[in-house]
């Protein structure tokens, strides 16, 4: 519905985002399920209609070229660190589930292990999503001693390692900020205040949630987010009506109607985690020179040894730039438990290790890309100045050989034109931004 009239108001619509894959899921969802050049033509000859002015509700996605899923602007061999951490440093499974994390011993080993990732950090701030709120709130009130037992049974040292747990995350990044619920300007003070605690004092650590505020939409670029770790899979509630009627949708259509471009429910179930975890892991690297670590906290992460045109199953629904690039921690130093060689061996150890080894390279390698976009500016504003430029045809699809050609306000007047009459036929001129000022 909401895309029909997009449709009926707008010419183009462009969609642009990190987390619209899988494509063919997203179309169909939208009902933007696109056609080929010939299948077009055959609908057209197809359709009838009476008013003359009434146009065929065709479903115009592009097709060639085919939806863009883009590579990473930066080398991920340099500048991202990806690890799949699915056991505890005692060996045990490290899987977030309601059966697991009611167990008494499961959230403190779950502190335990996220205080080590943090500690391996050497900089910055760093990102902790959750589930859920509850989860997160359970997670606080057994870590923070301030919270969960008074001066008299923390004297008594009735705290269960709790306290060990909140001084290692203050030891390690000098305060912990937890994202609160209610209004836009509690969001806005904690938002604030991890800013500035970073700039001030140099680290920082912020609990949030997955689909809340601080996952989607603002960009922790640099210092802000060198890490990033997400813990468990967010599933939606299974529970929730809305939920409950779009899975059985999906399915009713699929064996109804032969809707074969619909995700079975159980699928789109599952897709509406990953495209939580990939709102959370576009935190990070924010720019092409921007680096980070990311961990992704859960056994169903790690490579189970069945890869599909080279990608495990764990993987394949993280985004297109990541799926490669995620290493599995194994056990210890006798290889990957989960039977892919690209891993991290040794344990936590290695983990520490190979840790303290990116955060030594990556600097000085961002350095060096900072430095060349700084002489590629230079260079494009050099040209820009002596005219040079390319122009663009939107008749011949084809850029025109380097030449000098005259920046003035008649050109600049053509395209604002060309942009407000589409009678007109298209031709854009490629420059730099600086050109036009």
């Amino acid at each position: 519905v909401f895309m029909k009239d997009l449709r009926e108001k707008c010419r183009t619509v462009v969609l642009a985002s990190g987390s619209l894959a899988p494509i063919p899921s997203l179309c169909a969802e939208l009902g933007l399920q696109g056609k080929t050049p010939k299948e077009e033509a055959e609908a057209k000859k197809q359709h009838t209609f009476d008013d003359e002015d009434e146009e065929p509700d065709c479903k115009r996605l592009q097709i060639l070229p085919k939806p863009l899923e883009a590579n990473h602007v930066i080398d991920l061999n340099k500048q991202l660190m990806a690890v799949s951490i699915g056991h505890f440093p005692d060996g045990s499974p490290l899987t977030v589930t309601h059966s697991n994390y009611s167990k008494d011993e499961f959230i403190p080993k779950l502190g335990q292990a996220i205080a080590s990732v943090v500690e391996s950090i050497p900089r910055g701030g760093v990102l902790v999503f959750l589930p859920s709120y509850s989860f997160l709130r359970r997670c606080v009130k057994n870590w923070n001693p301030d919270q969960q037992y008074g001066t008299r049974d923390r004297f008594l040292g009735r705290d269960n390692g709790s306290n060990s747990i909140w001084q290692r995350l203050l030891v390690s990044k000098s305060k912990v900020l937890v994202e609160p619920t209610g209004s836009q300007q509690k969001f806005e003070l904690a938002r604030d205040t991890y800013a500035r605690t970073i700039k001030e004092k140099g680290s920082c650590i912020l609990f949030a949630v997955f689909r809340g505020k601080m996952s989607e939409g603002i960009s922790f670029n640099d210092d802000n987010a060198r890490g990033v770790i997400c813990v468990g899979l967010p599933f939606p509630n299974s529970f929730h009506r809305s939920i409950k009627a779009k899975r059985n949708y999906n399915d009713e259509q699929r064996r109804l109607c032969s809707r074969s471009d619909l995700l079975p429910g159980g699928e789109w179930y599952s897709q509406q985690a990953y495209r939580a975890i990939a709102q959370a892991l576009g935190r990070c690297i924010r720019h092409a020179g921007d680096y980070g670590a990311v961990v992704l906290m859960d056994s169903r992460h790690c490579d189970d040894g069945a890869p599909v045109d080279a990608v495990c199953r764990a993987h394949r629904n993280l985004p297109k730039w990541m799926r490669h690039h995620v290493r599995n921690l194994s056990k210890g130093s006798g290889g990957n438990m989960y039977g892919n060689a690209k891993s991290i061996s040794g344990g936590w150890a290695g983990l520490r290790a190979e840790m303290d080894i990116f955060f030594r390279q990556a600097p000085p390698h961002v350095s060096q890309v900072l430095k060349q976009h700084q002489e590629n500016l230079q260079k494009a504003q050099t040209r820009a100045a002596r005219g040079l430029g390319h122009e663009f045809s939107a008749e011949t699809r084809q850029l025109t050989p380097e030449g000098r050609r005259p920046i003035n306000l008649a050109t600049i007047d053509e395209v604002q034109q060309v942009q407000s009459n589409s009678t007109i036929p298209c031709r854009t001129i490629v420059t730099p931004h600086c050109a036009l000022k």
